[in-house]
């Protein structure tokens, strides 16, 4: 596994995947925060709360990404790497917490 996962971490056609990933949530986030939908006091409220929990996510992964920087020092793909993905994990949460939110309310 760990294997796999350096050889992941170490391709340049994995960081631009994942970068391009990580615009693409933050443009879904960002177009919902523009749309009609979104800029009502439901949009607002939903947009609040995606962001609220989308925080609490980017505690969780700012105390596990640490535990990878000795492993990901090796090499400055690496290192890209592993920040993009926790970044483009943090948009993930949040346009997933506003999808789910969507739908309940």
């Amino acid at each position: 596994m760990v294997e796999w996962l350096t050889i992941l971490f170490d391709s340049r056609i994995f960081m631009k995947v994942n970068a391009g990933l990580g615009f693409l949530f933050l443009g879904f986030f960002v177009f919902f925060y523009f749309s009609k939908e979104g800029r009502d006091e439901r949009g607002r409220g939903l947009i609040a709360t995606a962001s609220l929990i989308a925080f609490a996510m980017l505690f969780v992964l700012l105390n596990i990404v640490p535990y990878f920087f000795e492993w990901s020092m090796d090499n400055i793909v690496r290192l890209a790497n592993v920040i993009q993905t926790a970044y483009t994990l943090f948009l993930l949460t949040a346009d997933i917490a506003l999808l789910i939110l969507r739908k309940i309310r």
